[in-house]
């Protein structure tokens, strides 16, 4: 009865480092009243998330509000009866849960109780493993035959290998700051150098050896080159006090395309990383008791974090592999999967 008077407000959060996308939905007798977006980033970013959500909450006694799993300790395993499954070890001190009687969700008890305590002031609804979401979004293809799947988010890379709707295999991976690292490395490793030969590196000069004649062509070789330094630094005085500094919107323009580049590198970089994560986990179903004689040809990939061509040109040419990427509104289908919770309660 209460239905029928107050409408339903369904609540999506997405987090990404400290940036928050809130998808609101406002139903009543199952016609779509709003749909909303709201997006915060920034130092005060949790604190306007959970004002913004409280307007919500405020409007209705009937609001649910839905969560992506962020556990780097989550997973999923073939078979729902703990007898059937040989990763015991995995589920110490995680909390399970059985879908379709097939196969089994699990995460960390203490990351569970960590993030309703993150989210106290206005509640968790339902808290969806990226593999509910992987499952839910790829439907249409889970049921007709042998595929990986994988729902890409920018801190995250879950792969699942499906078998006619069974899962067989699965892998959730945290996105690290992999790429920074090496680059780190590259870069210091580089600062090395050396002057002179190689026999000179090794006894170093002794300076009291030289011939005194010798010393004087230095100095008169050094007092020249003083000379052409004081040269070169009036040339560029003259260069900067006659050179055009940009505009406000050049500045600002430049300052734009330098940002798309950069974003540019990063996501090569990732869709590098991830090929990679799927190489590895491919070639841990093949040597494990899961692979039996089965061998990957498709793979499905749900794009939340914006992939370029490079992932699908990675997988098609290293790996031979028939590659589709579907665009993901990871908002959106949290919302799809709270309403349906909802109507099942």
């Amino acid at each position: 009865m209460i239905g029928w008077l107050y409408r339903k407000i369904f609540i999506a959060i997405v987090v990404h480092e400290n940036i928050y996308d809130i998808n609101i939905v406002a139903k009543k007798k199952n016609k779509e009243i709003y749909k909303k977006h709201h997006h915060f980033e920034g130092d005060k970013a949790l604190h306007d998330t959970f004002s913004a959500i409280q307007n919500y909450i405020d409007e209705s006694p009937l609001h649910y509000i839905a969560i992506l799993n962020s556990d780097p300790n989550q997973g999923a395993l073939s078979g729902c009866s703990l007898h059937d499954i040989n990763e015991i070890e995995e589920l110490s001190g995680a909390k399970t849960l059985c879908r379709n009687q097939k196969w089994m969700l699990y995460t960390s008890i203490r990351e569970l109780e960590r993030l309703k305590k993150h989210y106290a002031p206005i509640g968790l609804d339902y808290i969806f493993s990226p593999f509910s979401i992987i499952e839910y979004f790829f439907q249409d293809k889970i049921s007709t035959g042998f595929a990986l799947y994988a729902l890409a988010q920018n801190d995250a890379f879950s792969i699942a290998f499906f078998d006619e709707g069974n899962l067989e295999y699965a892998h959730h991976y945290v996105i690290g700051n992999k790429e920074a690292d090496i680059l780190k490395e590259d870069v210091s490793s580089s600062i090395e150098f050396s002057v002179g030969t190689e026999d000179e590196v090794e006894k170093g000069i002794v300076l009291d050896e030289l011939e005194y004649s010798d010393d004087l062509d230095i100095i008169d070789e050094l007092d020249d080159l003083s000379d052409d330094i004081e040269d070169l630094d009036a040339l560029d005085e003259i260069s900067e006090f006659h050179e055009d500094e940009p505009t406000p919107q050049e500045q600002k323009s430049n300052e734009s395309l330098i940002s798309e580049v950069k974003e540019s590198i990063d996501r090569n970089n990732n869709d590098f990383y991830r090929f990679e994560l799927i190489q590895k986990t491919l070639s841990e179903f093949y040597a494990g008791a899961h692979c039996r004689d089965r061998f990957v040809e498709t793979i499905y990939i749900a794009d939340a974090y914006g992939s370029s061509s490079e992932l699908k040109r990675y997988l098609e040419e290293e790996l031979f592999l028939s590659v589709l990427i579907r665009r993901i509104d990871l908002g959106n289908e949290l919302l799809t999967l709270a309403m349906i919770e909802e109507e099942g309660l």
